[in-house]
């Protein structure tokens, strides 16, 4: 799974993507084609690295990184022994000095977390008069062939009058050798670069990689994010864990975001509580911070511990498809059954499931729950079933939403051992502000 894909779960994870200050274009490319790492070594030397980054003041280097530009097609171009024009000069040239002075801050700071290749010899090869300025053309210094025949040209144009016929002639004939030997520079430089290409693209790629580490040391101080302990084939725990993006639109609104409790290992665990208590966003957060934690960010969680996995499966929301010709039941079954089969198969998948079987009658509902739970006795990455129904199934961790608290939701987590799934719905709707007739009509049914 690259970064990229992985934006299409619907979880708030786009949301801490578009958050993140990268400065420079290829480091936004490299962020979304990078692999989800799935090695606790892997991760381990990765957060060392951001760790180091996070407690550094990198303001000046953000600042430098801001003039980076993509410019792989022309180190491609370079390596394989193309003739590059003024432009791809330039591009090189700018690369090079700009890595030069990255490199001066990061030795100053005795940041070791990236480092980078020494490109004096690129800036000696493009800057013959030592100007140190990120500008290129073809300079006289290259050639005195070259300079004596700038002068004569810069002498036949003048100030820009008319020409007769045969000093327009020779004109042309100082231009054109002007041309043949600038291409000829060219060729001699681009032949002379072509072996500092690589570590050019080592510069680019290290440059790249360490605009993103900087970018995430900031979003983990800014959002108050934390450094995950990762373990494989272990417990997973979050104390203190939110929603950025649900966290912040609660805020704009006065209201505060209440973080929430879990742990889980190989056993399924079921969330019950009524609609409206914040079950859907427990497992979105358990999926957010699941790719964050696999993906190198600061988790949103007061601290953790994240067992790894090959594949986060997050079965929520309507799938309804009028193309397919299938219903939301339909469609929501066979997302289900995907999971189930990957189970059986020994995949490492942590599979998030939002009441399942909702859109039948609760008889049919419940069975169809209580039956999933026979099926998934045991997940090697984790199995998080939210639910309104009343599950008996005895192997199961059971959390409970506390729910409604003086007319005012508590969304905390707390350990149960019963099935019984609340009956908060008609409170729920009376302090919503329900017509109170519809409401003391609905108290009379239940009563009877």
């Amino acid at each position: 799974m690259t970064f990229k894909s992985a934006l299409d779960i619907d979880c708030g994870l786009r949301y801490m993507y578009d958050t993140l200050d990268i400065m420079s274009p290829c480091g936004r490319k490299m962020l979304l084609t990078s692999e989800i790492m799935t090695s606790k070594r892997e991760l381990d030397f990765y957060y060392r690295r951001l760790n180091e980054i996070y407690d550094k003041d990198c303001t000046k280097i953000a600042n430098k990184l801001m003039c980076i530009k993509d410019i792989h097609n022309t180190l491609s171009r370079l390596q394989s022994g193309t003739v590059l024009d003024d432009i791809e000069l330039f591009e090189v040239k700018y690369l090079a000095i700009v890595s030069g002075e990255i490199k001066d801050i990061l030795n100053e700071q005795h940041i070791i977390a990236v480092g980078l290749p020494d490109l004096s010899k690129v800036v000696e090869i493009l800057d013959p008069d030592k100007l140190n300025i990120p500008s290129f053309y073809v300079y006289d210094s290259y050639s005195e062939e070259l300079r004596e025949i700038r002068k004569q040209i810069k002498s036949i144009q003048g100030n820009g009058e008319e020409l007769p016929d045969d000093q327009r002639a020779n004109l042309a004939m100082l231009l054109q050798k002007n041309a043949d030997l600038e291409l000829e520079i060219r060729e001699r430089l681009s032949a002379e670069l072509n072996g500092y290409a690589g570590d050019l693209i080592l510069a680019l790629r290290n440059l790249s990689f360490l605009d993103i580490l900087i970018a995430k040391a900031g979003q983990m101080k800014k959002m108050g994010l934390c450094f995950p302990v990762v373990v494989e084939d272990g417990e997973t725990y979050y104390n203190g864990m939110f929603n950025p993006s649900v966290k912040e639109v609660l805020e704009a609104k006065g209201k505060e975001y209440m973080p929430v409790d879990i742990e889980f290992d190989r056993r399924p665990v079921t969330i019950i509580g009524a609609n409206m208590g914040g079950k859907t966003v427990v497992l979105k957060c358990l999926a957010l911070n699941q790719l964050l934690a696999q993906f190198g960010f600061g988790v949103a969680a007061h601290d953790c511990c994240v067992n790894l996995v090959d594949e986060v499966a997050l079965c929520i929301g309507d799938d309804q498809s009028v193309e397919k010709g299938i219903s939301s039941f339909a469609a929501e079954m066979l997302a289900i059954n995907s999971v189930v089969l990957k189970i059986r198969k020994g995949i490492n998948i942590l599979a998030l499931v939002d009441e399942p079987a909702r859109t039948t009658n609760p008889v049919e509902g419940t069975a169809l729950v209580e039956g999933l739970l026979d099926v998934i006795s045991e997940v090697k990455g984790g199995f998080v079933l939210t639910t309104h129904y009343n599950i008996m199934n005895d192997n199961v961790k059971r959390y409970r939403v506390r729910g409604l608290r003086n007319n005012v939701m508590d969304y905390t987590l707390e350990v149960t051992q019963s099935g019984d799934v609340p009956h908060e719905a008609v409170a729920i709707a009376e302090s919503l502000g329900i017509d109170s007739q519809w409401i003391e009509c609905t108290k009379k049914n239940l009563n009877n």
